[in-house]
């Protein structure tokens, strides 16, 4: 993978709404995960349950959105 650099330029940075972005923070979550797992530092079980958890919030916060 291709190694990315960020600049921050001085511009108004987006400010990202967890309820509003739930789908971008699930998947977020699951690459963060998968990567752990491909370098060996999550087991298939560790990895199954995490998914399972963050899947439960996620159904959680869109059945029962923060206002």
């Amino acid at each position: 993978m291709k190694c990315r650099e960020f600049i921050y330029d001085g511009e108004p940075v987006l400010q990202m709404k967890e309820q509003k972005y739930t789908i971008f923070y699930l998947q977020f979550q699951k690459s963060i995960l998968s990567s752990l797992k491909k370098r060996e530092f999550l087991t298939d079980s560790q990895y199954e349950c995490c998914i399972q958890e963050i899947e439960k919030q996620y159904n959680k916060n869109i059945y029962n959105p923060i206002k």
